[in-house]
């Protein structure tokens, strides 16, 4: 007589192998997934891997040279959004067996959606288990030179009214 505990042990371990092994080609997928796109015009043709990096770039025709700049800069953006959106859905159709992957969207912008951290641990916090907070407190933003600026005093020492005091890589010289 076998003991019931052993059975399903085995059969635990026999489905984890046999998830283990799919997972495990699923991946060797994922690694050669690529999407290629051209643009409705024809004058640019992007190819990115399966993160969503540009592996290759190709002028087919030489529209591009009678473009202005910011329209070229359109169509190559679009081009190359177009493609990750492919590679992000062909991505997703490797790992849809598994279930829902957080965060991978064919329609979000490169492929990706922002996740929804409260519904991704909800499920740990109905257990009671401690969990991150769903997002980091933001200090308010006066603008980017506000905040240099900002950053700059809040790491100086007090100015002692000494010329160059206060200041890093001064050395209290005064460098006129």
């Amino acid at each position: 007589m076998s003991n019931p505990m052993e059975e399903h042990l085995a059969e635990a371990l026999a489905e984890f192998e046999e998830t283990r092994a799919k997972l495990s080609e699923a991946g060797a997928a994922a690694a050669r997934i690529s999407a290629t796109v051209m643009a409705k015009d024809r004058s640019v043709e992007a190819t990115v891997g399966p993160q969503g990096e540009l592996t290759h770039l190709r002028f087919p025709t030489s529209l591009y040279r009678t473009m202005p700049p910011a329209q070229l800069a359109s169509v190559l953006m679009t081009t190359i959004g177009a493609a990750r959106a492919q590679a992000a859905e062909q991505l997703a159709a490797v790992y849809r067996p598994f279930g829902p992957i957080p965060g991978l969207s064919p329609t979000g912008e490169g492929g990706f959606q922002e996740l929804d951290w409260d519904e991704l641990f909800a499920p740990l916090r109905e257990e009671g288990l401690p969990v991150p907070p769903a997002k980091a407190p933001v200090r308010p933003s006066g603008g980017a030179l506000f905040d240099e600026i900002v950053e700059e005093d809040d790491a100086s020492p007090a100015d002692d009214g000494a010329p160059g005091a206060g200041h890093p890589g001064t050395g209290g010289e005064d460098r006129r």
